[in-house]
């Protein structure tokens, strides 16, 4: 597949999502409204384009052969474009850019575990 045809497949999904959706200003601003709701803090469309692109680069270096993932995150780099120069305009004076925390450390989660099925351990432990 060469650049040309994914690029148009990923603008056939714009206008896909789009009769699903809604606007792509509206749907990512209501995104935003919600996510400042929850983090407490106003969070703008482009920031959350940025993410977006990578949750969809975390899953295609997961399964790089799975395209979806990778048209989605053209799209949302698109979406991210759309939105930079207000996010510049609002952050104007404030400072934009990476700052590493040196004090920023992982998430400390247990694992998932899958529920165990007690009527089909049973009858694996009968047959063991």
């Amino acid at each position: 597949m060469n650049p040309h045809d994914l690029l148009q497949q990923a603008s056939e999904i714009i206008g896909e999502r789009g009769a699903d959706y809604g606007g792509i200003e509206d749907n990512f601003q209501l995104i935003a409204d919600l996510a400042s709701l929850r983090l407490g803090r106003d969070i703008h469309p482009f920031e959350v384009a940025i993410i977006m692109v990578c949750v969809k680069n975390a899953r295609a270096f997961s399964s790089p052969t799975h395209i979806d993932s990778r048209l989605d995150a053209m799209n949302y780099e698109a979406f991210a474009a759309m939105f930079a120069n207000d996010y510049v305009n609002q952050k104007e004076g404030s400072g934009i850019g990476y700052k590493k925390r040196v004090d920023l450390k992982p998430a400390k989660i247990e694992p998932i575990k899958k529920p165990r099925n007690e009527a089909l351990a049973a009858i694996v432990d009968s047959i063991a």
